[in-house]
């Protein structure tokens, strides 16, 4: 069990350095900011998908939870990891590869419309997480489905919100608001509740 501890960690900890690092005004990353993190977070679904699921999200984390997908004890440590990974992606950043950067996402979208941007677009992104343990796919394409429903969670977010979707990397970007901490739990919520109504017992039915 300890195994999918530190893959928690480590997987959230990959993350929240990539977003931070492309969103580095001073030096401008070859690729979007949503591109790199949909990559990464595919990339870290093949990686620790099989040790812990690779949640990496707090929100996603407090979905399976919600779904009971994820008993409380585990829920705990999970966000605990996710949070200590965050901070030690903030530290790396912000002390030695890009020290005195003050912050890297602005306050101008810290409204209650972007809350409600934050929570659709964690909506869409969770559907589609929760929705991979219930369809009869190859599991080969699982970090590409995941990742993809990152990128559309992030779209249809956008003209709302700068699109985090996730407490964790909020953390570490100093997007310290309700909007970017709170608000992905509660679509994420929705979203999966929806997934399991919806997809659960159809596929049990085939």
């Amino acid at each position: 069990m300890w195994k999918s501890y530190i893959a928690e960690l480590l997987g959230t900890f990959i993350l929240a350095t990539v977003v931070l690092i492309s969103l580095t005004p001073s030096t401008p990353f070859p690729v979007p900011t949503p591109i790199a993190a949909a990559m990464t977070l595919t990339l870290c679904v093949y990686l620790f998908g099989s040790v812990s699921g690779c949640h990496i999200n707090p929100a996603v984390s407090f979905s399976m939870w919600l779904t009971r997908q994820l008993n409380a004890s585990r829920l705990v440590v999970y966000l605990l990891c996710q949070a200590a990974g965050a901070g030690l992606a903030y530290g790396l950043i912000s002390l030695y590869v890009l020290p005195g950067q003050e912050s890297w996402l602005p306050a101008t979208h810290s409204t209650l419309y972007s809350g409600v941007g934050e929570a659709i677009g964690a909506m869409f992104f969770v559907f589609g997480v929760t929705a991979t343990g219930y369809l009869k796919h190859d599991r080969s394409i699982q970090g590409i489905i995941v990742g993809l429903s990152l990128l559309v969670g992030i779209t249809v977010s956008h003209n709302a919100s700068y699109g985090v979707l996730n407490p964790a990397v909020a953390l570490a970007a100093k997007a310290w608001s309700w909007h970017y901490l709170l608000a992905p739990f509660i679509g994420a919520s929705v979203g999966g509740i929806a997934a399991k109504c919806l997809l659960q017992h159809s596929v049990k039915n085939d």
